[in-house]
């Protein structure tokens, strides 16, 4: 089975932006959203939902202007989770939630050929890379946005779980809880009528939109004509159940109808609003997702995909989507769902696996039966009930297969102490954009704000993605970020905090270097000089500064300085109050590991890299790695490569400076039969580009030998791939020989008593 990553990625390579409103920027914006949906389907981090919230709002830009627009609906459900759905007996993540269900539709439309054709048939498109732009917008606007209503719902829910726990009580009898339910207070919304009514420049502009419909008056209106077209509903009984269920309401309240509502609201308060039937649908297929088809809609019927897909889509991706979604409520963490989940899609056929830490949830009592102690949510998809439920909600052509398997889940790493909430990465993001000016001290917050506006999506999610580095990099100096007032010391100068390092300052600076280097790879850039201007730089993608920080020029390093210590001044120019804080301990210990191995070998490199990866996450639980290697072709580079995968910190020691090295390298391969090509010439400069330093240490007798000794030196442990063979240190003179190499290495660590972990690698 893939990985939603791999299907997200399946679904770009069908994009065509050339619709796109900025045509000019399409080839750079389109990798950015790419590479922040394989983020977050990596991570699961809501910070990193974050970037495709981000990505989505600047490109389609629904309220007229980006992220700025849509931030209060998006961080408001966040903020509201975060803080009241600790008080509720069930609640789950809804953040998070609804970019996975945004990246299964993008599934769906990448791997079911039949569905991409059904979806372009009901919009009278056809297939095409703009045909997936269309889709990109509309579906994104409904997965997306799904959810933003909930804040009503949560503060229903906790007068409900407070009444419950007051006058309700715990007893099992159904119809005594009704009973006492009924003589409870509840939450209702008033001004509702205020809320929902249309001005007569939006009714006008609906009714040459729809000049068939009879005049909308409210939004309730508008609602019952999308929900009469596509599924037939009586538009009379719509209105009167949707006012119906928002004011006298004791059970339960729908977060779908806010959903729509409030998005509604939004998209009419535009000035010269773009509005169609697909978009219509968009907001009749948030009704529907969560409640209101399911129970109260006056002639009810499961939906089908060729009445409304998108409607469609949204029930069966919101199904699916139950995994990793952190639980809040209390009920909600004692029943955990699964926490990975992986999928096969083709035509007309679904397969999903559901990836469980484990089936049991708690030690049975003597007299409770074996089941009761089995997760509900991995009984209902045994049982053959979770399909139930969605085949009862939609009617589907798929043939679904369930699968679910038993696997131990790692603890999640790389969480840190810094408060990243998204208005704290949002106002550092400007800050830091703000800092690589040098007069940008005397710069107010509103100008940083605007300035910060006008940057293309790629460079304003570089200095996000620069915030977000901010936890892991403070750490390591022992600071962290916060909104807090805490009783902890506030940094002024980097310099002064108290940490291993003896230049804090230069130590962020190439920590941020190997950062940007990291950032521009995965956005497609390769090391180059042949390029005269910025624009020409950018459209060939390369860079000469995808170097070693020691090869960077004295004017880049300055911008890093700069930026790094502008920040200190310029988070106060913002109101969330940020502040840098020193803890007054470290965090984790550092732990550093030499790598050293043979320059050739017959071993699968995959294979010895999983071995290699594994020791390292190893240690990585309780301590900060640091990798130190030679670079030599073979072992060391791929030591490395492992490393810079994991993200950790990464360092080289080489034998003489850089470019005779490259070529030395080269040389080397060819001698043995290995032709070192341009594209293994550009890995090697990509790797040492994301070393934090790379010193050159330089031995003209034995090559390798000091800089070998100088790495085992400097570290705790040693990892070796070796063959076994005790090769000779010494001729029949007592002359040195075979200096530098494996085996040698492996002898400096163990005169320094220090451990060698050796994994087997045969020539």
């Amino acid at each position: 089975m893939k990985t939603l990553s791999e299907w997200s990625s399946r679904f770009f390579d069908l994009l065509d932006m050339k619709d796109y409103r900025k045509p000019e920027t399409a080839e750079s914006d389109k990798p950015c959203f790419r590479n922040a949906m394989k983020q977050f389907l990596s991570s699961g981090k809501k910070e990193d939902a974050f970037s495709v919230y981000f990505c989505f709002s600047e490109i389609f830009q629904l309220f007229g202007r980006g992220y700025d627009n849509t931030k209060n609906l998006l961080e408001m459900l966040s903020d509201h989770e975060y803080h009241s759905g600790e008080l509720l007996s069930k609640h789950r993540d809804h953040y998070s939630h609804s970019v996975y269900v945004f990246a299964l539709g993008l599934a769906m439309y990448a791997g079911d050929p039949a569905f991409r054709r059904n979806y372009l048939a009901f919009y009278g498109l056809e297939e095409s890379g703009s045909a997936a732009f269309n889709f990109l917008k509309f579906w994104g606007m409904v997965a997306l946005f799904h959810d933003i209503g909930y804040p009503f719902q949560l503060a229903h829910e906790q007068i409900k779980t407070y009444a419950e726990e007051v006058w309700v009580g715990k007893t099992k009898d159904k119809e005594e809880r009704k009973r006492r339910f009924a003589q409870t207070p509840y939450v209702s919304y008033g001004n509702l009528d205020a809320f929902l009514a249309l001005d007569e420049p939006t009714r006008a502009r609906l009714a040459e939109i729809f000049p068939d419909a009879a005049p909308f008056s409210s939004q309730h209106d508008l609602l019952a004509y999308g929900l009469k077209v596509r599924e037939g509903y009586d538009p009379e009984a719509v209105c009167a159940c949707l006012t119906e269920r928002v004011i006298h309401q004791p059970m339960f309240m729908d977060h779908g109808y806010f959903s729509a509502v409030i998005l509604a609201r939004r998209l009419f308060a535009e000035p010269g609003f773009e509005f169609d039937m697909q978009t219509l649908d968009v907001l009749t297929a948030i009704l529907l997702h969560n409640n209101f088809n399911k129970y109260d809609v006056p002639g009810k019927h499961p939906i089908r995909f060729d009445e409304h897909p998108l409607a469609y889509l949204i029930i069966l991706c919101d199904e699916l989507q139950c995994w990793d979604r952190l639980a809040y409520g209390k009920i909600s963490k004692r029943d955990p769902i699964a926490w990975d989940f992986s999928i096969d899609v083709a035509e007309n056929e679904l397969f999903v696996q559901y990836t469980y830490d484990s089936y049991v949830v708690r030690t049975c009592d003597d007299d409770m039966e074996p089941e009761v102690c089995l997760n509900k949510n991995y009984l209902e998809m045994k049982k053959g009930i979770f399909l139930d439920k969605i085949n009862s909600y939609v009617v589907t052509p798929l043939r679904i297969t369930v699968q679910m398997q038993e696997k131990k889940k790692q603890k999640r790493t790389n969480l840190f102490a810094s408060d990243d909430n998204f208005i704290s990465l949002c106002d550092l993001a400007k800050a830091i954009h703000a800092s690589y000016n040098e007069h940008c001290r005397s710069l107010s917050g509103s100008f940083i704000s605007e300035d910060f506006g006008n940057l293309d999506l790629e460079f304003k999610l570089s200095n996000i993605e620069q915030a977000k580095s901010y936890g892991y990099k403070l750490e390591l100096i022992n600071c962290f970020f916060s909104r807090k007032d805490l009783d902890y010391p506030v940094v002024e100068d980097f310099n002064r905090v108290e940490a291993e390092y003896t230049n804090n300052l230069g130590f962020l600076c190439r920590e941020e270097h190997v950062r940007w280097v990291k950032e521009k790879l995965a956005m497609g850039w390769n090391y180059g000089t042949d390029y005269t201007t910025r624009e020409e730089r950018n459209r060939k993608k390369i860079h000469k500064d995808i170097v070693p920080y020691e090869l960077l020029s004295e004017n880049e390093r300055s911008k890093d300085e700069l930026m790094v210590t502008n920040i200190l001044d310029l988070l106060k120019k913002f109101d969330s109050n940020i502040k840098i804080y020193n803890f007054r301990t470290g965090r984790k210990p550092n732990l550093e590991i030499a790598g050293t191995g043979h320059r050739f070998f017959n071993d699968d490199p995959e294979s010895l890299k999983v071995r290699v990866k594994k020791i390292l996450e190893e240690y990585s639980k309780t301590h900060h790695v640091i990798v130190r290697t030679c670079f030599a072709y073979g072992a060391d580079q791929l030591i490395a490569e492992c490393a810079a995968e994991l993200g950790l910190t990464l360092k080289a020691a080489l034998p003489m400076p850089v470019e005779a090295y490259i070529e030395n390298v080269r040389q080397d391969a060819i001698a043995h039969g290995h032709p070192f090509t341009e594209k293994e010439e550009l890995r090697m400069r990509h790797l040492l580009a994301q070393t934090v330093v790379c010193r050159v240490v330089e031995d003209p007798k034995f090559t390798y030998a000091e800089a070998n000794q100088y790495i085992v030196s400097k570290s705790d442990k040693l990892i070796a791939l070796w063959d076994g063979k005790e090769t000779p240190l010494e001729d029949y003179g007592g002359m040195p020989i075979n200096r530098g190499g494996t085996y040698d290495c492996i002898k400096m660590a163990e005169a320094r008593n220090k451990e060698v972990i050796v994994v087997e690698c045969y020539r």
